[in-house]
């Protein structure tokens, strides 16, 4: 399943099928000197005339309450899991990137980031990719961002966008530290 995202951002977008169906909302308010929480919301189903609808009726689904100094936080399904349980990190240094979890059928996945897409493969022999973030690219082919979810992952999609979001969190911090030190080296080099 492709899921096209309605912005650039995964952290505010609406997630869109290939039928035009929204199925998910992520909003994460930018708040300056506030925690950043990614809220995530999920179509609802409604019975219309003894038929299943998806009128866009969205439900809250989960949130990941991100910190850069501690361990952040996802509740979903009326939990409170800190990320420094529920993540092994992985690679090299102490800022591994990449995270390993356990999924609801008894898996375990891995979430890679890389320069410029982040992907999810079975954490085992097989290394299947079950899921994969496309940022937009414009200039190229003109396509959305998108995230592309296997038929092997589609029964745990709901942990699959959870985790991706706590991911994209891990980017976008990534990016400001990396941002801050190349301000901070410019400066330092002018004086």
């Amino acid at each position: 399943m492709q899921l096209t995202l309605s912005e650039s951002t995964p952290l505010n977008a609406t997630y869109i099928n290939e039928m035009g169906q929204a199925i998910y909302k992520v909003d994460t308010p930018d708040k300056f000197f506030k925690t950043p929480v990614a809220t995530i919301h999920r179509i609802v189903p409604n019975g219309v005339q003894g038929r299943t609808s998806l009128r866009d009726q969205f439900g809250h689904l989960a949130q990941v309450e991100w910190h850069s100094l501690s361990s952040s936080k996802i509740r979903m399904g009326g939990q409170e899991i800190k990320t420094k349980d529920f993540f092994r990190k992985v690679g090299w240094g102490w800022t591994a990137r990449n995270r390993v979890f356990t999924a609801p059928d008894g898996k375990e996945y891995k979430w890679k980031i890389g320069t410029s897409s982040t992907s999810l493969v079975a954490n085992d022999s097989t290394g299947a990719r079950v899921a994969k973030y496309r940022p937009k690219n414009y200039i190229i082919n003109r396509r959305p961002a998108s995230l592309e979810i296997s038929p092997a992952g589609e029964h745990i999609m709901d942990m699959i966008l959870v985790t991706f979001i706590y991911m994209e969190m891990i980017r976008k911090d990534e990016e400001k530290t990396t941002t801050a030190a190349g301000v901070a080296a410019s400066t330092a080099a002018a004086a």
